[in-house]
C-alpha cells in the first residue's frame, strides 16, 4: 500500500475524490496518535506512471495547503513545522521541528532533499549500521 498523509480539515476527501475519478480505491483512517492527521492508502499495484501522476498531484495539493497554513502563521494564529517520516512498516510519524530551524534548513535544502535526508536517518534508525564511517568497501581499514 502507498500511504498519503493529510493535516487538512477535509481529511483528504478532495484527494480521495480525485482518486475515484481515476478508478482507484482508497481507504482512509485517522491516525491513532494524532487525531488531526488522516492517512489515505491506495493499492501498491498501480502503474508507475499513474503513481507518479498521483504523487505529483498530492505534492501540489500539499503545497497549496502549506501555503494556506503559512498565511495563518503570518496572522500569528499558528506556529508549527514538522517533517513526516515514512516508516518501513508502512506507517508514518510526524517529527515536530522548531519553525525557525525548519526555515533555516529550507534555505539550503529543497523539500525533496530534506525528505531524502530524513529517509536516510529513518532507515539508519530502523537498520543500525555499526560500520565505522571511514570504512571503505574495497578495504577493511580507514587508511
Amino acid at each position: 500500500m502507498y500511504e498519503f498523509t493529510f493535516l487538512t480539515s477535509d481529511r483528504g476527501e478532495n484527494f480521495i475524490n480525485h482518486l475515484k475519478t481515476l478508478g482507484i480505491t482508497a481507504t482512509s483512517r485517522v491516525d491513532p496518535i494524532n487525531e488531526s492527521v488522516t492517512n489515505v492508502a491506495i493499492p501498491d499495484d498501480i502503474d508507475d506512471n499513474l503513481l507518479d501522476q498521483i504523487e505529483a498531484w498530492y505534492e501540489d495539493e500539499t503545497s497549496q495547503n502549506e501555503a494556506a497554513a503559512r498565511a495563518l502563521e503570518d496572522d500569528g494564529d499558528i506556529v508549527s513545522a514538522g517533517i513526516w517520516v515514512q516508516l518501513e512498516n508502512g506507517g508514518s510519524s510526524l517529527a515536530r521541528v522548531d519553525p525557525n530551524i525548519m526555515n533555516r534548513i529550507l534555505t539550503v535544502l529543497t523539500p525533496d532533499e530534506l525528505g531524502h535526508f530524513v529517509s536516510v536517518i529513518a532507515d539508519a534508525v530502523e537498520h543500525p549500521d555499526v560500520t565505522p564511517i571511514c570504512h571503505n568497501k574495497s578495504t577493511s581499514s580507514c587508511g
